[in-house]
C-alpha cells in the first residue's frame, strides 16, 4: 500500500495538470458501492453483476497508476462478494463461471485502454521544440514506430487472454459435463426413487428406480404433472403441502418426517412411501426434489409382525400353564393370567418387579435360585417346587426355565412355563399308599390282568387263571403271550409288543384269540399298555372273554339279515325319519316298486315324499304329518306320481318312537299301495250302481212294458184307419219313439238278468269273422274298410262264443260311430303269455282323457240324443270282467281309439 502512495506521488509531481486522486476515483467508488448494494439485495439468479463494467471502464480510463490497479482489484473483489453474500444457498456453478468470464472479459478490456493509454502518454511521443525544426520528421518516426511496436503487443496480449478465456471455458465445460454425468449415474443407480419436478409441479427428473417403482417410463412422465403419481384424492392437498415447504425456507426435511404417504402405480394400484424433501432455487426456478421408499414390503412385515406378536399374546394369556418373563437376576418381568390365578394374585401390579421366590418355601428357595442362574449361562432347567399362594394355598409345581437369547447369542431373559402339580403329587401318594388295595382288586376284577416283563407272564389273577382253564397262577407264570395266543394271531402279538416296549407308545383294544390249556379257542378283547417301575419295564395285558358277545353278535347279523330279507320282500314301504323330517333314517328297497324311485332319492332329498305326492293331495298329507305333533301319529290317504307318469294311491301311516323315558326319538312309518283296493272298490261301486239298476231295469220293464204295448198296438191300429198325412207321421213319430223304449228295455232287462256263462274253449278269431259278414253292407254304406291281423296258431280263449259276439257288435258299432266320414277299422289276435291279446281300433275323432275316465260309466254316452243308451261299454266292460280278463282303451282327439281285450286262454 506505501508503494501505492508513493507512486500516485510520483505521478502528481510529474503530471501537474492531472486530476486529485479523491476527484479521479471519487465517482467509479461510489458508483462500485451502489452496484454492491443492489447485487446484495437481488436474487443470485439476476445478472446485475454485469453493471460493475461501468466502474471499471471508468477507472481503467483514468489512470493505469497503481492506485487504479488496486480499485480495480476491489471492483473485481466486490464482484465476488456479491453473489456469496446475498444467497444462502450454494451457487450453481454455470453462475461462478459466467461471473468469472465477465471479470476476464473486463481485465481484457482494462489492458486495451492501458495499452492505448501508454502509447499516448510515452516521453518521446512528447512534441519537443527544443531540437529544431529539423528534429520533427525522426522524432515523429520514433513515435510511430514505439505505437506499432506497443499496438502489436497488445494485440498479442489481448489474444492470449482470449485463447486463455476459452481454454478455461472449455476446461470448465469439460468439468461440467464430467459432473452432469457424475450426476446421472448417481442419480439412476440409486435405489430409492427420485423424482425432480418445477414450480408448476411438473416433472424434470425420474429415475430408474422411479421407473420401477411407478411402472412408468421415464419419457411417459417427463413434462407431465406430478398429479399421475398421487391418488386423486390427496392431490389437492400434497399442493399445499408443496407451497408451505417452499414459503418455510427449510431447504430439506429428512426421510419419516413427512409421514406415510400415498402412490400410484400405472395400473392404479396404490401403495404406501416413505419420502424425504428439498428445495434449490437456480437462475429464479425453484425445483423441489422428493425421494421415494416403497414401504410395500415393509408395512407387509410390520403387519406379519404384529400379527404373530397378537397371535403370541393370545397363545400366552390362553395358556393354562403358567407361563411368566424373569430378568437374569430372577425377577419377573410379565406373567401370564393362568400364573396369576396359580399365585392366588389378583393382578399383575402383585407380582411384576419382584423376586420370583418371594413364595417359594424355604426349603426350595435356594434350589430355584441355583436353576435361575443356569439358565441365566444359558443352561435349562427343570425342578419341582412347593410355594404358598396369597392366600395361603399350598400348591407343588412343575416349572421349567429356558435361556432367552438376543441375536448375539447373548441371554437376555429367562422362560419360565409352570404346572401346577398338586393333584398329581396327591394321586402319586396315594398311589403308593394304595398298591396293596389294587392288588386285591386285581384278583377280583371281572377281566383277566396279566403282567409281562422280558417276555415272561409275571403276574395273572384269579379271573386270568379262569379264562385259561388253569386251577393254579403257577399254571400260567413263567410262560410267554406266545404260549397263550393262538397260532394265527402269533405275527400280530409280536409287533404289538414291539411296539409297546418303545417309550410312549400305546396300542387300541383289539379282538384276538388265546388258546386254553385244554387246546379250546377262546374269542377275547385285548387292551395293553407299556409301564415302568422299580424292577424296569413291563407290559400289562387286559383280557376280556368275549365269546358269548361273538355269539351275540352272529345271532344278531342273522336276525338283521332275516329282517333285510323280509323287509326286501315285503310290499310296504317301511320308513323311518327324524322328528323334523328333514332326514331319512331308513327306507326299505320296496319303494322302488311303489314309488318308482330309487331308495337313495330319499336318502338324499328328504323333501322327496311330499314333492311325489299329486298336487290335490298335497295339503292333505301336510296336515297328516303336522298332526303328528299334537296326536303324536298319523293314517292318510292319498296319491303320488310316480317317475313314469302313473298315478297310485298310498295308504301312509307313522307314529312318534320315544325312549324309555318318553322322550322323542324318531319316527317310524309304513305306507302301502292300495290303488288295486282302489280300483277294487270303484268296481264294486259301479257293480252296486249296475245291481240297484238291475232290480230298477226289471221293475221298470214289468211297469212300463204292458203300457208300451197297448200304446204301440193303438198307434200301428190308429195308422192302418187313417188317410191323413199328417196324423199318420205323427203315429208313425209315436211308434217309433216306443220301439226305442223297448229296445232301451230290452237292454236293461239283458243287462240284470244276464244268463249264466258257459265257458269253453271258443275260436275268438272265428267269431270275428262271422260277426264282420253282419256288418258288411253297413260298413261299405260308411265307407269304411277293415284291416285284420290275426296270429298264427292264436290259441282258442276260455269264453261264452256269443257273450264274446255282442262284446263285437259293440265295439264295432261304436267304431262305426266315431267314423261318420267313413275311415279304417282294424281287428287283430296275437298271444301274450298265458293271454290273448284282442284290439279294436278305428281312426275316428277320438276321446280327451275327462271322456275316456267315463266310457264305462252306465248311461255315459258321447252320442247325439236319441242316439245312444249309453249301456253297450258297460255291457262290454262287465262281460270282459266275468271272463277274467281286462280291458283298457287308448285314444286321443282326432287321432282315433283302440281297445285292448285281454282274455285268459282256453283249456284244452
Amino acid at each position: 500500500m506505501h508503494r501505492h502512495t508513493l507512486a500516485l506521488g510520483a505521478i502528481g509531481v510529474q503530471s501537474p495538470h492531472q486530476k486529485s486522486l479523491l476527484r479521479e476515483y471519487g465517482l467509479p467508488l461510489l458508483l462500485t458501492i451502489g452496484i454492491f448494494v443492489l447485487d446484495l439485495s437481488a436474487p443470485a439468479g439476476i445478472d446485475l453483476w454485469l453493471l460493475y463494467a461501468i466502474p471499471w471502464t471508468l477507472i481503467a480510463a483514468s489512470s493505469l497508476g497503481p492506485v487504479s490497479r488496486s480499485c480495480m482489484g476491489a471492483v473485481v473483489l466486490l464482484a465476488l462478494i456479491g453473489p456469496l453474500a446475498s444467497s444462502t444457498e450454494s451457487l450453481p456453478f454455470l453462475t461462478w463461471l459466467n461471473r468469472l468470464l465477465g471479470i476476464g472479459i473486463m481485465g481484457l478490456v482494462a489492458a486495451l485502454i492501458a495499452g492505448r493509454r501508454s502509447s499516448l502518454l510515452s516521453p518521446d511521443a512528447s512534441p519537443g521544440l527544443s531540437d529544431g525544426t529539423f528534429a520533427a520528421p525522426e522524432t515523429e518516426r520514433h513515435r510511430t514506430a514505439a505505437a506499432d511496436a506497443l499496438a502489436a503487443e497488445a494485440r498479442v496480449r489481448a489474444e492470449e487472454a482470449v485463447a486463455d478465456a476459452m481454454l478455461g471455458e472449455r476446461r470448465a465445460e469439460a468439468e461440467l459435463h464430467q459432473d452432469k454425468l457424475r450426476f446421472e449415474g448417481i442419480v439412476h443407480s440409486a435405489m430409492d426413487a427420485i423424482v425432480t419436478v418445477d414450480e408448476a409441479h411438473k416433472i424434470v427428473l425420474f429415475n430408474q428406480a422411479a421407473e420401477k417403482m411407478f411402472q412408468w417410463g421415464a419419457e411417459e412422465v417427463l413434462g407431465r404433472p406430478l398429479d399421475r403419481l398421487l391418488p386423486e384424492r390427496f392431490r389437492s392437498a400434497h399442493h399445499e403441502h408443496i407451497r408451505e415447504f417452499g414459503r418455510s425456507g427449510i431447504t430439506a426435511r429428512q426421510m419419516g418426517a413427512l409421514g406415510m404417504v400415498t402412490g400410484v402405480r400405472a395400473n392404479g394400484e396404490e401403495f404406501p412411501i416413505d419420502a424425504s424433501i428439498s428445495q434449490i432455487g437456480t437462475d429464479g426456478t425453484r425445483y423441489y426434489t422428493v425421494i421415494l421408499r416403497d414401504m410395500t414390503e415393509r408395512k407387509r412385515l410390520e403387519q406379519e409382525l404384529a400379527e404373530r406378536e397378537a397371535l403370541l399374546r393370545a397363545i400366552i394369556e390362553t395358556e393354562p400353564e403358567c407361563v411368566k418373563l424373569l430378568d437374569l437376576d430372577g425377577t419377573v418381568r410379565t406373567i401370564n393370567a393362568a400364573g396369576l390365578a396359580m399365585l392366588e394374585a389378583t393382578s399383575s401390579a402383585e407380582v411384576v418387579g419382584r423376586d420370583m421366590c418371594f413364595l417359594v418355601t424355604a426349603e426350595f428357595r435356594s434350589r430355584v435360585r441355583e436353576v435361575v442362574g443356569k439358565a441365566g449361562r444359558g443352561e435349562t432347567g427343570r425342578l419341582e417346587v412347593q410355594i404358598v399362594g396369597f392366600l395361603g394355598t399350598p400348591r407343588w409345581l412343575d416349572m421349567h426355565v429356558v435361556p432367552l437369547r438376543s441375536a448375539d447369542s447373548t441371554v437376555t431373559a429367562i422362560l419360565g412355563v409352570t404346572r401346577d402339580v398338586t393333584e398329581w403329587k396327591k394321586t402319586e401318594t396315594r398311589l403308593r399308599q394304595s398298591e396293596d388295595r389294587y392288588r386285591r382288586l386285581l384278583a377280583v376284577l371281572p377281566d383277566a390282568i396279566l403282567v409281562n416283563r422280558e417276555d415272561r407272564i409275571i403276574f395273572i389273577n384269579e379271573q386270568g387263571v379262569r379264562l385259561f382253564g388253569a386251577r393254579l397262577a403257577e399254571e400260567i407264570l413263567g410262560k410267554s403271550l406266545y404260549d397263550l395266543a393262538h397260532p394265527d394271531y402269533h405275527e400280530l402279538v409280536g409287533a404289538r409288543i414291539r411296539h409297546l416296549l418303545e417309550p410312549g407308545n400305546t396300542v387300541p383294544e383289539v379282538e384276538e384269540k388265546i388258546v386254553r390249556l385244554d387246546g379250546v379257542s377262546v374269542d377275547v378283547a385285548v387292551r395293553a399298555a407299556r409301564f415302568q417301575d422299580e424292577d424296569g419295564v413291563g407290559i400289562l395285558v387286559v383280557l376280556r372273554d368275549i365269546s358269548m358277545r361273538k355269539a351275540a353278535e352272529q345271532k344278531l347279523r342273522e336276525s338283521e339279515e332275516r329282517l333285510q330279507s323280509l323287509l326286501g320282500a315285503m310290499e310296504d314301504v317301511i320308513w323311518s325319519s327324524s322328528l323334523d323330517q328333514s332326514t331319512m333314517l331308513y327306507v326299505s328297497p320296496s319303494v322302488r316298486e311303489i314309488y318308482g324311485r330309487p331308495a337313495e332319492a330319499f336318502w338324499a332329498r328328504p323333501s322327496l315324499w311330499l314333492e311325489v305326492v299329486h298336487p290335490d293331495d298335497r295339503v292333505i298329507a301336510e296336515q297328516a304329518r303336522q298332526a303328528l305333533l299334537t296326536t303324536g301319529e298319523f293314517d292318510v290317504e292319498y296319491r303320488i306320481i310316480r317317475l313314469d307318469g302313473d298315478l297310485r294311491w298310498l295308504h301312509d301311516r307313522g307314529r312318534i318312537i320315544k325312549d324309555a323315558e318318553g322322550h322323542p326319538l324318531r319316527i317310524d312309518g309304513i305306507a302301502s299301495d292300495i290303488t288295486e283296493r282302489k280300483r277294487l272298490q270303484a268296481q264294486l261301486r259301479r257293480t252296486e250302481r249296475v245291481a240297484e239298476l238291475g232290480t230298477v231295469a226289471s221293475g221298470m220293464a214289468h211297469e212300463i212294458g204292458t203300457p208300451m204295448n197297448v200304446i204301440l198296438g193303438r198307434a200301428e191300429y190308429l195308422m192302418e184307419r187313417t188317410k191323413e198325412e199328417p196324423v199318420r207321421k205323427g203315429l208313425q213319430t209315436i211308434v217309433s219313439q216306443v220301439e226305442r223304449i223297448t229296445r232301451v228295455m230290452n237292454q236293461l232287462l239283458a243287462f240284470a238278468r244276464r244268463r249264466p256263462i258257459e265257458h269253453r274253449a271258443s275260436d275268438l278269431r272265428r267269431t270275428i269273422e262271422d260277426n264282420l259278414e253282419i256288418f258288411q253292407e253297413r260298413l261299405s254304406h260308411s265307407r269304411i274298410s277293415v284291416e285284420t291281423s290275426f296270429a298264427d296258431a292264436c290259441p282258442f280263449v276260455h269264453a261264452d262264443a256269443d257273450q264274446m259276439s255282442q262284446v263285437l257288435i259293440n265295439l264295432v258299432m261304436n267304431a262305426i260311430h266315431a267314423m261318420p266320414e267313413g275311415g279304417v277299422l282294424k281287428l287283430a289276435l296275437a298271444p301274450d303269455r298265458e293271454m290273448v291279446r284282442f284290439t279294436v281300433s278305428d281312426s275316428g275323432h277320438g276321446m280327451p282323457r275327462d271322456v275316456i275316465a267315463k266310457v264305462f260309466d252306465p248311461f255315459f254316452t258321447t252320442k247325439e240324443f236319441g242316439k245312444g243308451t249309453g249301456l253297450g261299454l258297460t255291457v262290454v266292460k262287465g262281460i270282459i270282467e266275468e271272463h277274467s280278463g281286462t280291458i283298457e282303451v287308448e285314444s286321443k282327439p282326432d287321432q282315433g281309439t283302440t281297445f285292448t281285450i285281454c282274455l285268459p286262454v282256453g283249456k284244452s
